[in-house]
């Protein structure tokens, strides 16, 4: 009897971007990384693209994408994310499917989702149907072909969600196997599915609809021993745990599957990674079950057994879909003590709000584009675009006539509301313990967003009867009380307009080098007649500033005046565009007053021109406020450094005595060491970068400086040092991937690396590693033998594997 093994990774992160500028911004939880997708991707995503297989003392033998071996899906608004912020992850995940199309018969690895990652049995007919052809096109876009398979979100299913699967042509998906109810042989009896006899090597046959579909049950044991037990503990462990899920007994050919979150796989269990590309490599032996994926399982072994699943079931609630509506006791991070109460009214206020913004939409885009809820549907061509480059070409094909300009915005307006709407049920919401955490305020961040769109594009304010709604969700927080107080606290802040995304530019303009014409975020803007003059310890920048969404084609024309009176003292006033005689009478006016009025007056006279809200460095959008932050502690602190040097010099004899007698060396002579032996090494990395210095000449100054921070017991900040090296390192390699010298260029790469572990520093050499690698692999080398076996070896490579990859044959 055949052994078929179907490995399935479901990899998927919730949408984290600010719902009004399409960014992540600063996470501080997911330190040291920028967010949790970025970290994330780093200890997961990433590395199974390029996972290492080592040999018997630890060195890397080769580098393989894990993908290949998996079947997977990935989340559309996580692909979406690597797409712009990690292409090399992303490339190989394509890269996988495309090759798994060719090679396993014309079934490839990758399957769909669902597009929000939303409970689908508990979304509306519409939304379910959106939902689900919104994750195909996604699917279509980036893997060039159409889906097979669909996961559904937490596979959790119903009867009208299969229904609606199979409605759309897809052929199978996968579900845990306590999601099936009963089962029968062809001709047979139903039999009882819930107890130790179900088999889950069967695909089965279930009725969806008009139609049917095929689904794959997992094998519960060992995904959960991947999850929670030691099954990724080594490739022996594993491969003995999936060894285990056949029965020689069962009579018939089997196919195992098993699904299990991909993240998994080096981000909840370090390492993982490296164990599953071992285990993959074994299986490829002969006498080992064969690894296929799920479309390839199911044209080998097609189902001849019929089952029927528990209506409104999932694989991560024990009570069904309860998990998203209900306090069952399901959930992560709750303190002794928290209940989920809050999660019934939550779903209720959402709902409630999802049908009176499709009462709104319905009603006011009907005028403009006759199929209101088609043309949801059919925005999607548009959403996969981050430029949005057709979306006036999808607006003519949609419309029944010609459109005015305002109109336009206003059916921009009204598609982007739904896409927020259908965005607020991310399953993750409700996932978790708490009403006030992350990610439930991020569904309530889309859900102000798309309150915010529905007043501007209809003048109706949902937002009083939402707010009213929520008061009825309990916090846990004793100081939060309820959603309403969540709202007001953690949601409003974050709102913001067109006005407000001006005033961040020209606050930020103020501060930074910015071109005339480009993008901030999801808005071009274009910057006419800046001008700025200093008076004293104050500046003042007047600009006109031309704003325009990507999105809904929403646009303001302003005079911006960014008056910074030192360090974080930032006032910024808008007012509306009159025209050029205005402007330079204002310009004049202003310019000429600051040079003979006080500060004060100055000030007076600006919010006399400029009436209306203030904005201040608080309103900078979070990582931008963070820039200008870190650029004002940095001109500070460059005020000092003579200081700290001065300090420094005149006192290190003294701390060095210190040292010898082991007596503690006082606070401020540490800093003052810190400060300048930093800057030492910092100008010194500097001027090695941009070939003002020899690295020979380099190397025996750093050394001398970080054997001296030791003698001392100074601590330099190292973090922008490592980066320098990592990035000098990937700099040789690309020269020697050209031809550019490439034997100086290795000699320098190995001296480099050489260096970073004489100053003891924990350089970061994945990317170096990926890049020796596939230039290694992609023939011919023009580097020597020697050459090419220090440099692997400096990169933690085994020395044999490296150069067979080079092309060079074993000496002997």
């Amino acid at each position: 009897m055949a052994r078929l093994l179907c490995l399935h990774g479901h990899f998927y992160q919730p949408p984290r971007e600010n719902p009004w500028i399409e960014e992540i911004e600063v996470q501080d939880s997911a330190e040291p990384f920028h967010d949790w997708n970025e970290r994330i991707a780093a200890e997961c995503y990433g590395p199974n693209g390029a996972a290492r297989l080592k040999g018997e003392t630890d060195r890397i033998v080769d580098i393989v994408n894990n993908y290949l071996g998996l079947s997977f899906n990935f989340g559309p608004t996580l692909l979406a994310w690597l797409e712009r912020a990690r292409p090399d992850v992303y490339a190989r995940v394509l890269e996988a499917d495309a090759r798994s199309v060719e090679e396993r018969d014309g079934h490839g690895n990758a399957i769909a989702q669902a597009y929000g990652h939303a409970i689908l049995p508990l979304a509306s007919a519409r939304d379910r149907l959106t939902q689900i052809r919104w994750g195909i096109a996604d699917f279509r876009r980036r893997f060039q072909r159409a889906p097979e398979g669909f996961w559904l979100p937490e596979t959790a299913a119903d009867g009208p969600a299969l229904a609606a699967l199979a409605a759309e042509g897809i052929r199978f998906t996968v579900l845990s196997p306590f999601q099936a109810r009963r089962v029968r042989p062809p001709d047979g009896e139903w039999v009882d599915a819930t107890g130790a006899r179900f088999d889950p090597t069967r695909i089965y046959r279930v009725r969806a609809g008009e139609g049917e579909l095929a689904v794959f049950f997992y094998d519960g044991h060992i995904a959960r021993a991947l999850a929670f037990g030691d099954a990724l503990a080594s490739p022996d462990a594993l491969l003995g745990r999936l060894a285990g899920g056949y029965d020689p007994a069962r009579g018939h050919d089997e196919v195992l599957s098993v699904a299990f979150d991909g993240e998994t796989l080096g981000h909840h269990k370090k390492g993982a990674d490296e164990v599953l590309a071992a285990a993959l490599r074994r299986l490829a032996r002969p006498g080992e079950p064969r690894l296929v994926n799920l479309g390839q399982a199911l044209a080998l072994a097609p189902p001849e057994w019929e089952a029927e699943i528990a209506e409104g079931s999932s694989w991560s609630c024990a009570h069904g879909v309860e998990r998203w509506r209900s306090d069952c006791g399901c959930q992560v991070g709750a303190a002794p003590g928290w209940h989920q109460a809050w999660r019934a009214p939550l779903l209720a206020a959402l709902e409630g709000l999802r049908d009176r913004l499709g009462e709104l939409y319905e009603r006011a885009l009907a005028p403009l584009l006759p199929d209101p809820w088609g043309a949801r549907d059919r925005y999607v061509e548009v959403v996969l675009d981050p430029e949005r480059r057709e979306a006036l070409a999808f607006l003519r094909r949609e419309a029944a006539r010609a459109l005015l300009r305002e109109e336009e915005v206003r059916a921009l307006r009204l598609l982007e509301m739904q896409r927020a709407a259908l965005l607020m049920f991310t399953s993750c919401g409700w996932f978790f313990a708490e009403l006030s955490g992350l990610e439930t305020v991020q569904v309530l961040k889309y859900a102000a967003r798309a309150i915010q769109l529905a007043r501007d594009a209809t003048g109706v304010d949902l937002e009083v009867a939402f707010e009213n709604a929520l008061a009825r969700a309990p916090s846990n927080v004793p100081a939060l009380g309820d959603g309403r107080r969540v709202w007001q606290e953690r949601v409003k802040p974050s709102v913001v307009t067109l006005e407000g995304v001006a005033a961040h530019l020209a606050i930020a303009s103020a501060v930074n080098d910015t071109p005339a014409a480009g993008r901030v975020f999801r808005y071009a803007y274009r910057l006419e007649g800046q001008r700025a003059a200093q008076s004293g310890p104050a500046t003042l920048t007047l600009a006109r500033m031309a704003l325009e969404s990507v999105e809904t084609g929403e646009a303001i024309d302003v005079v911006a005046c960014v008056l910074h009176l030192g360090a974080a003292d930032f006032r910024c006033g808008l007012a509306p565009w009159r025209g050029p005689e205005p402007y330079a009478q204002l310009e004049a006016e202003l310019f000429g007053k600051l040079e003979h009025l006080s500060i004060h007056r100055v000030l007076r006279e600006v919010d006399r021109r400029f009436p209306g809200r203030d904005y201040g460095l608080g309103d900078l959008f979070l990582d931008e406020r963070r820039r200008v932050a870190r650029a004002i502690v940095q001109e500070r602190i460059g005020r000092y450094e003579d200081r700290y040097r001065e300090i420094f010099e005149g006192n290190r004899r003294l701390m060095e005595f210190l040292r010898e007698i082991d007596s503690p060396v006082p606070a401020p002579l540490r800093v003052a060491a810190d400060v300048t032996l930093t800057k030492r090494l910092l100008d010194l990395m500097r001027r090695a970068r941009e070939g003002d210095l020899s690295l020979e000449e380099a190397e025996a100054e750093l050394v001398g400086i970080v054997e001296l921070s030791r003698r001392l017991g100074a601590r330099p900040w190292l973090a922008t040092v490592r980066r320098d090296v990592e990035a000098l390192v990937l700099e040789r390699l690309g020269a020697i991937a050209a031809g550019r010298g490439p034997a100086a260029r290795a000699a320098e790469a190995a001296g480099i690396l050489a260096l970073a572990e004489r100053l003891g520093l924990r350089v970061d050499l994945w990317q170096a590693q990926n890049r020796f690698w596939a230039w290694a692999g992609a023939g011919p080398v023009t580097l020597a033998r020697d050459a090419t076996a220090e440099l692997a070896r400096r990169l933690w490579f085994d020395e044999r594997a490296a150069l067979a990859r080079a092309g060079y044959a074993p000496e002997g």
